[in-house]
């Protein structure tokens, strides 16, 4: 009875939150139109990224310089979590009008990070439905020890995923996601074999192995880890760990909204998820009188105050880049 009370009270903290951050009443008609799915734009988004990620797979094929295969795997590894970011919208039936585009597609992008499309949409889906809840936000334990166990936590966020699908939310998710992680590891595995047929194991590595490590160990630590930095800082009985507008922070460089798909505007996200990765900027300005968390480039807050108080309309001219 206590833990029931508890949550309807913590539940009550974090939709007031919310709704605090809601468009003005006299903008539900720009709010709308931002919510429609464009599948043929998002498309475009999707061809432009695989375009990007090919053109750096051919750079590692065909070029002779370690230098300039290195960088490639660089950009392999933006790329993949651009991907990510892609899939995520399929998983809020974002991108599509239908479904089917949306699931198809969207495991088509998972399968670059061997990770089951599946298994990110149940567990994110709860994350956004309990922010800041430790026992139902698969990714609070990532902020539960603080700042210097943050991005190592947030390391493990693949293998914890897809864990908790096979073994918390029924057999018919459980069964979705061990026919996507079969699928996944098995193409993967073919697909090494046959680099390996032409004694090409090293171009294997550096297009699909270092890119997924190098996404994992830093590229994703330092995006999902700085979207909600806030709670690494704030103990776990803290009311402000619920509150959108203390617990999310959006970055508002364009630079990195272009690297990876938008997803620097987080809190725009979380207010309202079904808005397309396109339309988060357009966002953005409708939220402009909004009072929450807003940094101008990534990890800015690392290096300075760990919790500034939020921007104020007046504070946030001028700070998009």
């Amino acid at each position: 009875m206590i833990a029931d009370q508890q949550h309807a009270a913590h539940d009550a903290i974090r939709l007031d939150s919310r709704a605090r951050l809601r468009v003005d009443p006299l903008q539900q008609a720009q709010l709308q139109a931002l919510m429609q799915p464009d599948g043929a734009r998002f498309m475009r988004w999707v061809a432009l990224h695989l375009a990007v990620w090919g053109a750096a797979a051919a750079l590692i094929v065909f070029a002779d310089s370690p230098w300039l295969q290195g960088l490639a795997t660089l950009v392999l590894g933006s790329q993949l979590h651009a991907f990510t970011v892609l899939q995520h919208d399929c998983g809020h039936q974002s991108a599509f009008r239908s479904a089917a585009w949306n699931l198809w597609v969207g495991r088509l992008l998972a399968w670059f990070i061997v990770f089951p499309f599946s298994s990110f949409t149940e567990c994110h889906k709860r994350h956004h439905r309990y922010l800041g809840d430790p026992q139902q936000d698969p990714d609070d334990w990532n902020y539960l020890a603080g700042v210097r166990w943050m991005f190592l936590r947030i390391a493990l966020f693949v293998p914890r995923f897809t864990y908790f699908s096979l073994v918390r939310y029924g057999h018919a998710v459980r069964n979705r996601v061990m026919r996507e992680l079969v699928f996944n590891v098995a193409s993967m595995g073919l697909l090494c074999a046959i680099f390996v047929a032409f004694e090409r194991l090293d171009v294997f590595l550096l297009i699909f192995a270092a890119p997924l490590l190098l996404l994992a160990l830093v590229i994703n630590p330092i995006s999902r880890g700085y979207e909600h930095f806030p709670m690494a800082t704030l103990p776990a009985e803290q009311d402000e760990r619920l509150d959108l507008s203390r617990n999310t922070i959006t970055v508002t460089s364009r630079v990195v909204g272009l690297l990876w798909a938008n997803i620097n505007y987080h809190v725009e996200h979380h207010v309202y998820p079904n808005v397309p990765f396109f339309n988060l900027p357009k966002l953005h300005g409708l939220l402009a009188h909004q009072s929450f968390q807003r940094d101008r480039w990534l990890l800015e807050r690392l290096f300075s105050d760990p919790l500034p108080q939020p921007a104020t309309p007046t504070a946030m001219d001028g700070r998009s880049i």
